[in-house]
């Protein structure tokens, strides 16, 4: 898996050794309790594991000015539709960058031709992932539930999708632009500019 530049982050695959920061970050209840797979209390022996991708996920850490931050990836799903995920440590929150490091992952996910598109989701009770989802073009489906570990029940969930024709329209350049291709230079190319 490469590593990915944005305009402010660094993605890159996970390595063992962000277990102190990964656990410290994802094991704040605030973190955690949004995710639906990261148990509070988090530990670091349960980082290691989590820290390697089963087969078939992408996953990336993110990180600003060499620092890790949080977290950003998906997993096909049967259908081979891609469910993203990301989370960030809460002093990251609310500065574009869970949106920054997200959109990164969907373009690099659609130059896959295979994969029709991305499902995400969000709790009701965390409107700020549904702001970032709605800045990626991804559209609401529906309710549902899904598992929390860290609260230990289900909770209701607002579905997404992003289907390749509507990424193609919010994300003109998604079929040719690298992530790592800075925003102005693709804004030129639709102009034949560049």
């Amino acid at each position: 898996m490469s590593k990915l530049e944005t305009e402010r982050l660094s993605l890159r695959p996970f390595r063992r050794t962000d277990a102190p920061a990964f656990t410290r970050l994802a094991g704040d209840w605030a973190v955690a309790s949004m995710t639906s797979d990261i148990p509070f209390p988090f530990v670091e022996s349960q980082a290691a594991g989590w820290l390697e991708p089963a087969r078939g996920e992408v996953r990336f850490a993110i990180e600003r000015e060499g620092r890790l931050i949080g977290g950003v990836g998906y997993y096909r799903r049967a259908s081979g539709v891609a469910e993203l995920g990301f989370w960030l440590g809460r002093a990251w929150w609310g500065r574009g960058y869970a949106t920054e490091a997200a959109e990164a992952v969907v373009r690099r996910g659609l130059r896959d031709r295979s994969l029709p598109g991305f499902s995400s989701a969000h709790f009701i009770d965390n409107p700020a992932s549904g702001r970032v989802l709605a800045k990626l073009g991804f559209e609401p489906t529906g309710r549902g539930l899904i598992a929390c570990e860290a609260r230990g029940c289900d909770v209701e969930v607002v579905t997404y999708r992003l289907d390749r024709k509507r990424a193609s329209i919010v994300m003109p350049a998604l079929a040719t632009e690298p992530a790592s291709r800075p925003r102005w230079r693709a804004w030129l190319s639709l102009f034949g500019a560049s």
